[in-house]
């Protein structure tokens, strides 16, 4: 029994020393015992360890503070892992490599096929090909809708009509599959690439695409509710006389008024693509600034109900949302404030993203692949 629990102590304390250089990047040995506790020469032996098996590696000398021996950095290994990342959007779906570090490299997209089996062979044929050059570990799904997380099961992806798919069922792979709600996905990256968010544990993110879907960290830790729905705050009522039909099949839901889909159909000029494509040359237009700024407003209405039945910390506003113009989210700030109930509205941070140039989802994608890999640490 004693062996079994000493065990056990070493694979807590070598997933905790993983979880301290993921958090620093580059930190000494030294800095980790303190951290930590720990004797120091537990920690040289069980950062060997973790050397010996590939996921660390000295990286070099750090700036003393005294005269002395320098102190060794301990850094990731970004090649421990490469996990295939998919962005399965609405319109289009975006596939990348994540490393061990967090980073991610873009390599392809392609139109989202509407039916399962058509987008599972899509991406069984470019897991095959990127398999080819790259030794790929993880497959990671972004994914725009509830999902069972232990299962992976699409429980609903409202905005193609899917319910109750199986991944595993479409894909012949022997690698470990993950897959999870982009808002969920798009919360792990700010939280770990975000010195900011690294100060806060009660965080929503907001993604705003053809659909709106929010993710939620309590306490550090996502909340995803008994049956995974938790955070599917698209679908609440906010417009109890609207006839509009929503994917979901009911009238009324939030993301028929705040996604990017409502700025085009009340924009109504003629643009080419997908919706994405002409979400971005319609918010360029002189004429589109009316039709944004109702946009913001809606989605301030939205977040009200948010402050108020979470109280948030902060709140990121993600997606398509992310560079646009000082009003919109002034708009948005301004409902917040206004109307959501004292302290919390005039408490709660709201600010967008912190990525521009990779979506946060698919680098939440990576960031999951890494936590899988700490949980299994032996």
């Amino acid at each position: 029994m004693k062996k079994y629990d000493n065990l056990n102590v070493k694979i807590f304390n070598k997933k905790n020393i993983m979880k301290i250089i993921h958090k620093y990047n580059s930190i000494s040995r030294n800095e980790i015992a303190k951290l930590t506790g720990l004797k120091q020469s537990s920690v040289t032996r069980l950062t060997k360890e973790l050397i010996d098996e590939g996921y660390i590696y000295e990286s070099g000398l750090l700036p003393s503070k005294s005269p002395g021996r320098k102190r060794i950095s301990l850094s990731i290994n970004k090649n421990y892992i490469k996990s295939m990342l998919v962005d399965m959007g609405v319109s289009e779906t975006y596939i990348g490599i994540g490393y061990y570090n967090g980073q991610v490299e873009m390599l392809y997209s392609f139109l989202t096929p509407q039916t399962p089996k058509k987008f599972f062979a899509e991406i069984q044929k470019y897991y095959k090909k990127i398999n080819e050059n790259t030794d790929i570990s993880m497959l990671v799904f972004s994914i725009p809708g509830i999902v069972d997380v232990n299962n992976n099961l699409l429980i609903n992806v409202p905005n193609l009509g899917w319910h109750n798919i199986y991944i595993n069922e479409f894909l012949n792979v022997d690698i470990p599959v993950l897959a999870d709600n982009e808002a969920n996905l798009s919360i792990l990256a700010e939280k770990y690439h975000s010195k900011i968010l690294k100060l806060f544990e009660n965080i929503v993110f907001v993604i705003v695409r053809e659909g709106v879907g929010t993710g939620i960290m309590l306490n550090g830790e996502l909340y995803r509710g008994k049956y995974f729905s938790a955070g599917e705050f698209g679908h609440m009522t906010i417009d109890l006389n609207s006839k509009e039909m929503c994917h979901c099949g009911k009238t009324g839901c939030w993301e028929m008024f705040a996604s990017i889909r409502y700025a085009l159909k009340k924009f109504k000029d003629e643009l080419k693509g997908d919706p994405i494509t002409q979400f971005k040359k319609m918010k360029e237009l002189p004429g589109a600034r009316k039709v944004l700024t109702e946009m913001a407003h809606n989605l301030g209405k939205g977040l009200v109900n948010i402050v108020n039945s979470l109280n948030p910390e902060v709140i990121v506003l993600g997606g398509e949302i992310v560079d646009m113009p000082a009003f919109f989210y002034e708009e948005i700030i301004k409902i917040v404030r206004k109307e959501s109930l004292k302290p919390a509205g005039e408490k709660v941070i709201v600010v967008p993203s912190i990525f521009k140039k990779i979506s946060s989802n698919i680098l939440g994608a990576a960031i999951y692949a890494i936590n899988y890999v700490i949980e299994n640490i032996k």
